[in-house]
């Protein structure tokens, strides 16, 4: 018995197949371009569509009916991406009732379905037991999970939709936990010279930043640094069979004689020992390390650039605006990568940007640039979060790393520190000290040096502007 249903001209076929006889070998079809897709030579249906563009038409999500090239098998049903990330989130962090984390529903839906869906299924367990509370949901307990880059992303999230409360000395307190680790493997004696630099030394700075409500990532990684090279050289002294109180003067010598920059983060726990006679007296350490000294960029190159970054609409807009700041305004990275859209201010169809007490007026195009700011990049879940950074980061309610600015810019051929150097020098020249501090926000002093670099003289200044 034979059955009605042709998928491609409607007349009977056999059962159990999709289309009769005639169609299968192509008698009194037609072979054309598929007026769907576009593409040519293509055995085409009544209404003139392909096979894949027919199936497609034919497969619907299971949730929301909608018809989708993107359909895929979720638990042995078919459906759309959203739909497999809803009944995803559905299974971890349940509506009803809701849980402790029935917050952050809202940002997940809103974010890319397929990569949110594979976060969600990798953390499952943790934002489930989260979610439930049979983990406790504090700082402490995310500071003791596994997996520390992926744990971060998600106390960002948790504090940007005020599940978790800001957490600014988290930094410091995680540091501490890692140190306390770190000088493990020494003497008890030099372990406890270790701890007690690190107690006095290295962590009330960092506090104090904490305090005042400045970013540690770069002031925690190289404290970091410095309690790892300090134990790494301790521990070269300890496989010789000394102790940091036995320690020679070729000791010093060889270890600061290394090749690298690494070594020198050893520096200041030495000389912290010496003040305290932990490290014999006469033994005499190297001088402060400065690096090479960095000259600026030359004029000409620095125009070039500038005018580079005003033209080439192939930059990312980002790119774009930071780099003019520095080639333009001297700006620091620092400063850059905290911006806020607060600080773009619009007076009267001008654009002005708030870097000092006086707000500086933009010329095209970094004008129209810096009001396209922040890009909307990818539908990641930090993405969906309210965002004031001009620049944001890869976490939620994060702004860019200086570091990283600094490393975006190096890649389309900008050296930051020689072009800020460069542009500070020639607006030293030409504008009096106390303006442009008061302009772009940078310190009198540091401008004075500019003006004492580039030959430039103020002193005379007032006088020439009598009447």
């Amino acid at each position: 018995m034979t059955d009605l249903g042709c998928e491609i001209c409607g007349a009977a076929k056999e059962p159990g197949k999709r289309i009769c006889g005639n169609c299968f070998k192509g008698i009194g079809r037609t072979r054309a371009t598929c007026q769907t897709c576009g593409q040519a030579n293509r055995w085409l249906d009544h209404e003139l569509r392909c096979r894949r563009c027919r199936d497609n038409s034919t497969r619907r999500c299971a949730d929301c009916q909608s018809t989708s090239s993107g359909l895929f098998t979720w638990n042995e049903v078919r459906l759309c991406a959203p739909c497999a990330l809803r009944r995803e989130l559905d299974r971890t962090i349940p509506a009803e009732p809701g849980g402790a984390l029935v917050r952050l529903r809202p940002v997940i839906l809103a974010a890319e379905p397929v990569t949110t869906r594979r976060w969600l299924r990798r953390a499952h367990d943790l934002l489930t037991g989260l979610d439930q509370e049979h983990i406790s949901l504090d700082h402490t307990t995310l500071d003791g999970l596994p997996h520390p880059k992926s744990v971060e992303h998600l106390r960002a999230l948790l504090i940007a939709t005020d599940i978790l409360p800001a957490d600014p000395a988290g930094p410091i307190r995680r540091l501490q936990t890692r140190l306390e680790h770190l000088p493990a493997g020494l003497e008890q004696t030099d372990r406890r010279v270790v701890s007690r630099w690190v107690r006095w030394q290295v962590l009330p700075p960092l506090r104090q930043q904490a305090e005042q409500a400045r970013q540690l990532g770069t002031s925690v990684a190289n404290a970091r640094r410095r309690v790892e090279q300090t134990v790494a050289f301790l521990t070269v002294l300890q496989d010789q069979g000394r102790s940091l109180a036995e320690t020679t003067q070729d000791d010093i010598d060889q270890w600061f004689a290394r090749p690298g920059a690494a070594r020198w983060n050893a520096r200041p726990f030495l000389a912290w020992s010496q003040q305290h006679r932990h490290l014999p007296a006469q033994l005499e350490l190297p001088a402060q390390r400065h690096g090479n000294p960095t000259a600026p960029a030359d004029p000409e190159h620095r125009w070039t650039i500038a005018a580079r970054l005003g033209s080439d609409d192939q930059l990312d807009p980002a790119d774009r605006v930071a780099g003019l700041l520095v080639v333009l305004y001297a700006q620091p990275l620092s400063r850059i990568a905290t911006l806020t859209r607060d600080d773009v201010l619009i007076l009267e169809d001008r654009v002005h940007l708030q870097l000092g007490p006086d707000p500086l007026e933009l010329t095209e195009p970094l004008a129209s640039l810096i009001r396209t700011l922040p890009l909307a990049r990818r539908r990641s879940t930090a993405q969906q979060l309210p965002n004031h950074w001009l620049f944001p980061g890869g976490h939620a309610g994060k702004h860019i790393e200086a570091t990283t600015l600094g490393a975006r810019l190096k890649r389309i051929g900008i050296e930051p520190r020689r072009m800020r150097l460069a542009a500070a020098e020639q607006l030293s020249r030409d504008v009096p000290p106390a303006m442009l501090a008061g302009i772009l926000g940078l310190r009198i002093a540091t401008v004075a040096q500019h003006v004492s670099r580039s030959g430039g003289n103020w002193a005379n200044y007032a006088a020439t502007r009598q009447p």
